[in-house]
């Protein structure tokens, strides 16, 4: 008799939700997005998009370089995460300088 082992193969889903430019939910592909959440089994975790060891500000110099193979998501923490979509949303220089800061801090 076979043993059991669909504990083993099935593929947990992990769900997605991107946010844009300007700090709203967008459907679109990751590469055009600046964060994204990431949740597997009830338990979040969150992602920036990053350039050169900066958070990605899309509002800056580097805003043509959305989709640029030097930018690449970072895992930050929820706090990070926070600033950085408050900054987005209100273009508030403060809260970009926060997720920056707070990232620095581990």
């Amino acid at each position: 008799m076979p043993e059991d082992i669909s504990e083993f193969t099935n593929a947990e889903q992990t769900s997605y939700v991107f946010y844009g430019k300007n700090g709203n939910i967008v459907t679109e592909s990751v590469e055009t997005s600046c964060a994204y959440i990431a949740t597997l089994k009830e338990k979040e975790s969150y992602y920036i998009k990053t350039l050169r060891g900066l958070l990605f500000d899309p509002q800056g110099i580097d805003a043509a370089k959305v989709n640029s193979i030097a930018a690449k998501f970072s895992k930050v923490k929820k706090e990070t995460f926070d600033f950085y979509i408050d900054y987005l949303r209100t273009k508030e220089k403060n809260f970009y300088s926060w997720a920056e800061r707070s990232n620095i801090d581990v």
